[in-house]
């Protein structure tokens, strides 16, 4: 074989192993990651902690931020806590564990980007979008995420926390987008930002109601009111922060889920739905939890159309997600389609190990209807 053969043929092959080498290095990068999320599933953090580069952790969060030195020397000692804690309070409260699922992964070349679904009690869910590369060692490193639950960048999150921890007058001012503002309203959003570190939410209010229209206008200042009118479950003050954060922060996908906990106990099902699709885009794929939830939505509208085709795009894309399934019975119940309704059944009892009897569904005042159809009757029957 000549020299030019050898060499067209070593080229061809090169092209053909490639993808496949590729594809290999993916799978070893996802199990890998996989291994990180069912760390933190047991309450175990340190592969997770390891895998984050602290140098450059450390030089994201002070890029973006005017950070005190007395506060950057404590921080750096105390790390490794300082971000778990970080993190861990960065979820909603509930009442079961919170437990992570690895629902997209992707990895081309030394860069890659996952999404994991934390699920909460009371069909809460949290979305990380991490992004990550390959470290000089191969393994996988995690670089910063996105939060869509606090509705920020973790690295934006904990310089601003770290900012009002020591809110001086050059530290806050550099925190806010105006640098036209007076000493006089540089001192107000510092005394904003200690209410917040110091967890006086009536504190903060007394001083928000007094601010100008120029202050009322920064983004921090938007997001801080957002979180405390949550956090205090002020009806008022919510639907007020609420409009504030659509004006200042129009059609922004990070603060859509937290939205949607607006949206859906004021009625406005309509906006829910947006909200979750404005979401469900940014993420970039179809997400079960989320067509899930834009079903009940849908339910609670009256639009049986609609949440039947939520839940057939949940059961989907999702198979594996019990939700999906819930959601498909619902929506089919609620439609008067019966024998549809049965095949949601089957899944739930044969995938999810779940007794619908009509003992059960007649506790559940959305699918007791149920119970003397013939539909469900037959496929009762067939099961006993």
């Amino acid at each position: 074989m000549s020299i030019v053969r050898r060499l067209a043929l070593f080229a061809t092959l090169s092209v053909l192993c490639a993808p496949l080498a590729l594809a290999q290095s993916s799978d070893e990068m996802r199990s890998e990651f996989q291994s990180i999320i069912d760390g933190l599933n047991v309450n175990s953090f340190d592969q997770f902690l390891r895998s984050v580069d602290r140098n450059d952790f450390l030089a994201r969060i002070y890029a973006r931020r005017l950070v005190e030195p007395a506060v950057k020397t404590a921080f750096a000692e105390d790390f490794t806590a300082s971000v778990q804690q970080m993190f861990t309070s960065s979820f909603p409260s509930s009442k079961s564990e919170i437990l992570g699922t690895l629902v997209d992964f992707r990895f081309d070349g030394n860069e890659g980007r996952a999404v994991v679904r934390y699920s909460a009690s009371g069909y809460r869910y949290v979305y990380h979008v991490y992004e990550l590369q390959a470290g000089s060692n191969g393994r996988v490193q995690i670089i910063d995420w996105v939060d869509y639950f606090q509705g920020a960048r973790f690295t934006d999150e904990a310089g601003a926390a770290l900012v009002m921890a020591l809110p001086s007058k050059p530290a806050t001012r550099n925190m806010l987008a105006n640098k036209t503002l007076d000493d006089g309203q540089v001192f107000q959003a510092g005394e904003l930002f200690k209410s917040v570190r110091d967890n006086k939410p009536e504190r903060f209010f007394q001083i928000y109601d007094g601010l100008d229209d120029t202050l009322l206008a920064e983004k921090v200042i938007v997001r801080l009111n957002w979180h405390l009118a949550l956090k205090v479950r002020d009806g008022a003050r919510v639907e007020s922060a609420a409009q504030r954060l659509v004006e200042v922060f129009p059609a922004d996908p990070l603060h859509s889920l937290r939205l949607v906990e607006y949206y859906i106990p004021s009625g406005q099902f309509d906006q829910a739905i947006a909200s979750l699709e404005l979401l469900q885009g940014d993420l970039g794929f179809t997400d079960g939890a989320i067509e899930s939830l834009k079903a009940s939505a849908a339910l609670a509208m009256g639009n049986m159309e609609d949440a039947g085709r939520f839940a057939v795009q949940a059961t989907e894309s999702e198979p594996g997600l019990e939700l999906s399934w819930w959601s498909l019975l619902r929506a089919t119940t609620a439609a008067g389609n019966y024998g549809r309704a049965t095949v949601a059944l089957a899944r739930l009892e044969d995938d999810f190990g779940e007794n619908l009897s009509s003992q059960r569904l007649a506790k559940d005042r959305f699918l007791r209807v149920l119970v003397d159809k013939q539909e469900y009757l037959d496929w009762r029957a067939s099961r006993d």
